[in-house]
């Protein structure tokens, strides 16, 4: 599993540590940890897939576009990006995964803007990680998405989804950790503050369960998302990648742990043991 480990705040002290500094909890059991490696160097490679709804409005992501495309622009050459769009509850490749990214950021397009023309972000997300575009063999994956997080394949008054669940059992599955950026969607529906808040929760439950984040300014859509795209940046930069033994299988909660001052670590809350 990836996780994330940063100084707290008001903490200089940077943020290196070994295998003995991390502890996994199973239930109330430590689990022994094999081994752990920071994701840089020669372990720096990845794949992210920016992930965009095609029901957005067309100008919550227009005046979002340049930040995107500075953002893939600058990251890593170590970093492999592909583009897509959600539609119709699956995703459209419009960009198979490149190290240029330059030509990654010019696949961006504005969205269709149709209002439910994507129906679910997570029959989209399950498709993805199930139909990964690449041959390529990689430990690390993940996927950004831009959505509102609005489930139009399932009852909107009801707060668990079994949609969210096979969307991160896959995830969790395939190795791939989900970050999303909460923007607001065409048409009226879903602008209501209940289907706002279970949509916005559903986003958040799926990335903190995969060891991503979601990122969102109240129920609005933000100013800028450059924050947001700094803020992913940092965390990309301060990975490590745990090995633990674990022998139950399936999907399994796990806590993490440190116990050195001023250091945070964050993960999933599950992984997929096979």
């Amino acid at each position: 599993m990836v996780v994330t480990v940063n100084p707290t705040s008001g903490s200089n002290q940077s943020p290196t540590l070994d295998a003995r500094d991390v502890m996994v909890l199973h239930g109330n059991t430590s689990i022994p940890v094999i081994r752990l490696q920071r994701l840089s160097g020669e372990l720096a490679d990845m794949q992210l897939f920016v992930l965009l709804d095609d029901s957005t409005r067309s100008i919550s992501l227009g005046l979002q576009l340049p930040e995107l495309k500075k953002f893939i622009q600058s990251l890593p050459a170590t970093t492999q990006v592909a583009i897509g769009y959600m539609r119709n509850g699956t995703f459209g490749l419009a960009q198979a995964f490149t190290a240029d990214h330059q030509k990654a950021a010019s696949a961006l397009r504005l969205p269709e803007a149709i209002p439910g023309g994507n129906g679910s972000p997570y029959f989209a997300l399950s498709d993805l990680v199930k139909h990964w575009p690449s041959e390529q063999s990689t430990d690390r994956r993940a996927v950004l998405m831009l959505t509102d997080g609005v489930d139009r394949y399932y009852d909107s008054t009801v707060a668990d989804d079994p949609y969210v669940d096979a969307a991160s059992r896959d995830a969790l599955k395939e190795g791939v950790v989900v970050y999303s950026i909460y923007l607001r969607g065409a048409g009226l529906y879903g602008r209501g503050g209940w289907v706002t808040n279970l949509a916005q929760s559903r986003l958040t439950e799926i990335s903190e369960e995969t060891g991503g984040y979601t990122y969102l300014q109240d129920f609005t859509d933000p100013v800028t998302i450059s924050p947001f795209l700094n803020n992913l940046q940092n965390r990309l930069d301060s990975q490590y990648e745990v090995t633990i033994e674990l022998n139950q299988k399936g999907v399994q909660p796990v806590k993490l742990r440190t116990e050195l001052p001023g250091l945070k670590i964050q993960g999933p809350t599950r992984v997929y043991v096979r």
